[in-house]
């Protein structure tokens, strides 16, 4: 037996060298990038928090020349307008699904931060042809896009032994998107690595950015990885009304401080990280209906919370999906099934009043709770692998359900 041991070792260790050669070859861009690899022994035993503490340098995949990285209060009206042209006419668009937002439902995330957010935009040089004149005129392509806007982490060492509280900003990756006519030419590599270098640079307190990622993950340790379900609602009955004790109130700007004292009280036990935008701006996404936010009330007390997000995705002709990416339980175990009611019912009223028909339900926080309720019931149209990952930032992955994103 033990003379066998040996060759174990050598056959464990050609194929974590295969895994890796096949890991660099694979995601050639990421190998360079200071995130946590699959690889990355050392970050296993002694994840450092932030990787790399100086500011970036050019390296080849900055590209100056064609990107343009301007801060959200310096963007000009008509690159707004252009900017969500281009979004909707190329970010999401399959036979499958179909992005199309106004343009408040993508600005209205860029309202209300105390830190600056930022915009790419990748330009090509084009020459148009003047129909009075008929001489070349030249112009600017745009061909694409990245957005990244200001996010606040809490890791909370009570779940953590030995470990410290750690709190810091991170940047959110969001419209990283190319035309479709000019995809896998490398050219988001270029909008990642520039827009991470001019950034660094315009804000050198916030080191760390966040990206989310959906189906295909790219040999990178996830922040947290979880399922993403898609439910048809077409033949669901509406939910039985609340018992008297109980009191479903839809979160507004009288009203938020009862939502932020229950989280406060409750996220850091319940928990092990917190990421969220501040207080100003998620206001501003509940008064612009992108966001929609409940709190069952039990005898005067806050027991739980639910978080929806008008998508502007359609899963078909006028059936817009209606995502809850978030919620917080503290109902007892027994009494889970008021939980998920309170769900049902919140879902229920925005459902009537927005004209929804297609629930989506992200499996994080306690809404594996509410997703193991409805599976149960109705199975998922799709299944989507998803995750969150950091980039300059290495730690350990978090459980799905301790884990609560609220932006």
């Amino acid at each position: 037996m033990y003379q066998y041991i040996p060759y174990i070792i050598l056959i464990v260790v050609a194929i974590i060298l295969c895994v890796v050669a096949y890991i660099k070859m694979r995601f050639r861009f990421w190998t360079l990038q200071p995130v946590f690899h699959v690889y990355d022994f050392q970050y296993y035993l002694f994840p450092p928090g932030i990787i790399d503490h100086d500011l970036p340098e050019k390296n080849k995949y900055c590209n100056f020349n064609a990107i343009e990285t301007v801060k959200y209060d310096a963007v000009s009206e008509y690159s707004i307008n252009k900017f969500v042209r281009f979004i909707k006419a190329n970010y999401l668009q399959n036979k499958g699904n179909c992005y199309v937002p106004k343009k408040n439902n993508i600005m209205a995330y860029f309202e209300g931060h105390s830190a600056a957010s930022f915009f790419s935009f990748y330009y090509e040089d084009e020459l148009l042809v003047s129909l009075k004149k008929g001489t070349n005129v030249p112009s600017k392509k745009l061909i694409g896009v990245m957005t990244t806007r200001p996010l606040s982490v809490t890791i909370n060492s009570a779940n953590h032994s030995n470990k410290k509280d750690a709190s810091f900003d991170v940047y959110y990756v969001d419209h990283l998107c190319v035309d479709k006519m000019y995809r896998k030419k490398g050219i988001a590599p270029e909008i990642i690595q520039t827009h991470h270098y001019n950034q660094r640079h315009h804000n050198r307190q916030i080191a760390v950015s966040l990206f989310k990622r959906e189906d295909e993950l790219t040999g990178i340790v996830p922040l947290c990885v979880y399922n993403t379900y898609g439910f048809d609602m077409f033949g669901w009955n509406k939910p039985l009304d609340l018992i008297p004790q109980l009191t479903l109130v839809e979160c507004g700007k009288s009203n938020i401080h009862h939502l932020f004292d229950f989280m406060g009280e409750n996220s850091g036990s319940k928990f092990d990280i917190c990421i969220q935008s501040e207080i100003s701006n998620i206001m501003e996404l509940i008064r612009s209906r992108n966001i929609y936010i409940y709190m069952l009330i039990k005898d005067g007390e806050v027991k739980s919370a639910y978080f929806y997000r008008k998508t502007c995705t359609f899963i078909r002709e006028k059936c817009e999906a209606l995502c809850c990416f978030a919620s917080m339980n503290c109902f007892s175990k027994k009494e889970t099934d008021i939980f998920i009611h309170g769900y049902k019912v919140a879902l229920w009223k925005i459902c009537e009043q927005a004209g929804f028909k297609f629930a989506v339900v992200e499996e994080m926080s306690d809404n594996y709770l509410i997703a193991d309720a409805l599976k149960m019931r109705t199975k998922p149209l799709f299944v989507s692998p998803t995750a969150y990952f950091f980039y300059n930032f290495a730690y350990h992955t978090f459980q799905p359900n301790k884990t609560f994103i609220l932006h």
